[in-house]
């Protein structure tokens, strides 16, 4: 996925901290998904939800759902680094 710039101030290193933890998740499993996240790190459905959202926020351009996987991976023609 692309490197994304996030503000400079402690939020937005925050941000990208959590933005990272999911990515892990995505390259460990070549998607990601609300149950995966909730699971992988013991949170809630609803924090797994916010996660995922921020996640989709920071990589929307390359990301698509895919039906079988039940999740969202890179486009076909995207490659993660």
């Amino acid at each position: 996925m692309p490197n994304q710039a996030f503000i400079e101030t402690p939020a937005g290193r925050h941000l990208k901290s959590r933005v990272d933890t999911v990515m892990a998740i995505y390259k460990e499993h070549g998607h990601v998904n609300r149950s995966l996240i909730s699971e992988k790190l013991a949170l809630t459905k609803l924090q797994s939800s916010q996660l995922l959202r921020e996640f989709l926020s920071a990589h929307a351009p390359v990301l698509e759902w895919d039906d079988f996987k039940n999740g969202y991976k890179a486009h076909s023609k995207f490659k993660a680094h």
